[in-house]
């Protein structure tokens, strides 16, 4: 199957609600590599690698978020795979 890099912003009440930490332990199950973070703008934003069809299953996941996050919409940029993102994690 198909590896790729995608960039992804999530948009809504995403910031303060323990979303990071969801995304990241979702991320680590499907076992995808890369990082997120709270961006200044209100979204909260992550580079992502993996196969294709689980990038997309974890975004599934991330459109439910936490219990208090409201997510409005999801943007994503699709790049070529590196092989050279870590474990996933979150980035202060």
């Amino acid at each position: 199957m198909a590896r790729e890099q995608r960039i992804i912003r999530i948009h809504g009440k995403v910031q303060g609600v323990g979303y990071r930490f969801f995304a990241t332990r979702v991320a680590r199950r499907l076992g995808l590599k890369g990082s997120i973070e709270n961006s200044r703008d209100g979204y909260v934003e992550a580079i992502v690698e993996g196969e294709k069809g689980v990038i997309d299953e974890w975004i599934e996941e991330l459109k439910e978020g936490p219990r208090y996050a409201e997510v409005t919409s999801i943007d994503q940029e699709s790049k070529d795979f590196t092989g050279r993102l870590g474990d996933f994690d979150v980035k202060f």
